[in-house]
């Protein structure tokens, strides 16, 4: 649809360059055409807002929710990325369910443990697309972001994994 408005202003740009006589009828064009833009905008707004959240809105795109006992996380490992704030996340994820899993949360903790006290540094959760059947284990990779953490440097990296809200893939 936003097509339709950007063809309309590209339209209107064009004649103004083109034909002399239409430059003045140039600025009420596209301020007609940004407010048709916007009104519609509103329109699809207010329309999104009407339907419930958690429910799917046709039978092809439904996915239901795995519980997270079915999945099983394996060598998780945290390596420190470009920036001093940023970590590759890299494990194993299997499905141990009935349904095939789509995708899941992955919640991570890091704590630095100096000489066995330990004090919380961040939390960060990635959304991890990765299309998993049942009884079936798959390699996974993202990143997680502790801002802040190069404030006080990290000495002696202690990690926790979770996983939450695993979907499972659309039948």
């Amino acid at each position: 649809m936003i097509w339709a408005f950007a063809v309309a202003a590209a339209t209107i740009l064009y004649l103004a360059l083109r034909f002399r006589r239409f430059q003045s009828w140039v600025e009420p064009a596209l301020t007609i055409v940004v407010a048709i833009g916007l009104v519609s905008a509103l329109l699809i707004w207010l329309r999104e807002d009407r339907i419930p959240k958690g429910e799917p809105v046709s039978g092809n795109v439904a996915t239901s929710v795995i519980l997270a006992d079915t999945v099983e996380l394996s060598d998780m490992q945290a390596t420190m990325a470009q920036t001093k704030t940023s970590y590759r996340v890299t494990g194993r994820i299997a499905n141990k369910g009935a349904s095939p899993m789509q995708s899941f949360r992955l919640d991570v903790i890091l704590s630095d443990c100096p000489g066995g006290t330990c004090r919380e540094v961040g939390r960060d959760d990635a959304l991890v697309l990765l299309r998993v059947l049942p009884g079936e284990t798959q390699d996974f990779s993202t990143f997680a972001v502790f801002p802040g953490s190069d404030f006080n440097p990290v000495t002696a990296p202690e990690w926790d994994f979770g996983v939450r809200d695993v979907r499972s893939a659309a039948r």
